[in-house]
């Protein structure tokens, strides 16, 4: 079997520029309790019976956004300033749904693809706006680089052929799972590599504060010249 068709021995390995004991500061956007709940619930039963996968638990199910820099390289006065930044354009947007699914797997996760709309791509720009309002671009981690968010839902243990972990999926109808939630903040966390796993604290949080725009349905009778005309239905109804 060719190394494309296993998944790894462990998603654990140490990425460019890490080193014990130091951190990275990175915003993500965080589902709400009940979505991340929900998605534990439902994929558990599959991934009990998959050897060589460990379910990500709710409370850290994320979505990686913008990464902002290792920690020891961010002085105390760039991060208020960053923090700052955000939260100003952040405000001026309003929340959004996010789309994501169906799963999909990797050599090191099994994962919930998300939807790259016009909402997610414009809170990508505003953060990195507010990177470049403290740094140059060349300091920005992926800038310029399209954006691939990701919902992570299991990492890899130790090596198991990919295409029983697609097929288990198929037999429990994820086929075409998708998903929506409601994003109204993006947070700022410190990512941790300890013990052979990454973890994160919470640092702070940009709220989505505009208030949406209605939805307003236009009717099959609107005339552009005249405008909005009766609807007949309506109209007999209310004769």
């Amino acid at each position: 079997m060719i190394a494309s068709e296993m998944t790894v021995a462990s998603r654990w390995w140490w990425r460019p520029g890490w080193t014990p004991g130091r951190s990275f500061y990175n915003w993500q956007i965080v589902p709400t309790q009940p979505v991340a709940d929900k998605l534990v619930e439902i994929f558990a039963p599959t991934f009990s019976r998959l050897p060589g996968l460990e379910q990500v638990d709710a409370a850290r199910l994320r979505i990686g956004v913008q990464g902002i820099g290792f920690a020891d390289g961010v002085k105390g006065v760039h991060l208020a300033a960053l923090v700052s930044g955000a939260r100003d354009l952040l405000a001026e947007l309003a929340p959004f749904q996010l789309a994501f699914g169906p799963p999909e797997v990797t050599a090191e996760t099994i994962r919930l693809p998300v939807t790259v709309s016009e909402e997610l791509l414009r809170v990508r720009a505003d953060l990195t706006d507010a990177l470049t309002e403290v740094w140059i671009r060349e300091r920005i981690p992926d800038f310029g680089e399209p954006l691939r968010p990701y919902l992570a839902l299991a990492h890899t243990t130790h090596p198991s052929p990919v295409r029983e972990i697609r097929t288990a999926l198929v037999e429990d109808g994820f086929t075409d799972f998708a998903l929506d939630d409601t994003v109204s903040s993006v947070s700022m966390v410190e990512l941790r590599c300890e013990d052979g796993r990454y973890d994160w604290s919470d640092i702070s949080t940009a709220q989505l504060l505009r208030e949406p725009d209605p939805v307003v349905e236009q009717s099959l009778f609107d005339d552009p010249l005249f405008g909005p005309l009766r609807h007949p239905i309506g109209s007999a109804l209310r004769s």
